[in-house]
């Protein structure tokens, strides 16, 4: 599925909560998407992203202008559900991750971002895994 909004000719290029991280750290290809590509999140990552910085002491504002600038918040579904499963399932892929990726792929994200290596284990004609250098953002 590679699905384009109205009025835009480019598909959304997914990110993970990793890259959030890449971000704050100044990693010039993190910032380069961020400023290029019509970005969109997994709600599960909101999650991700608030329990990090309330377990490490991070201070909520830091994330908050980057996500001023998300396109689409992509939401839990009966359908991210079930595709979530089969990537769960044919990957072994833990299910958050399976949940995130499943998401994304649902509002037509054709790439995603992210510093998990598990994203790494999923292959599907209809989305490419990158992942960004530096450690993953233990959740």
């Amino acid at each position: 599925m590679n699905c384009i909004e109205s009025g835009h000719g480019n598909p959304m290029t997914g990110i993970d909560t990793g890259f959030f991280f890449a971000l704050r750290e100044g990693d010039p290809r993190a910032i380069q998407i961020f400023q290029e590509a019509r970005l969109a999140i997994s709600v599960l990552t909101l999650f991700e992203l608030r329990r990090i910085a309330l377990r490490r002491g991070f201070e909520w504002e830091e994330f908050k202008e980057p996500l001023t600038r998300l396109g689409v918040i992509a939401e839990i579904s009966p359908e991210v559900a079930d595709r979530a499963a089969f990537a769960s399932y044919s990957a072994g892929l833990p299910a958050v991750d399976a949940l995130i990726i499943a998401s994304l792929q649902v509002v037509g994200c054709d790439k995603i971002y992210s510093r998990d290596p598990h994203f790494a284990k999923y292959r599907s004609k209809d989305v490419e895994i990158i992942l960004l250098n530096g450690p993953s953002a233990a959740v």
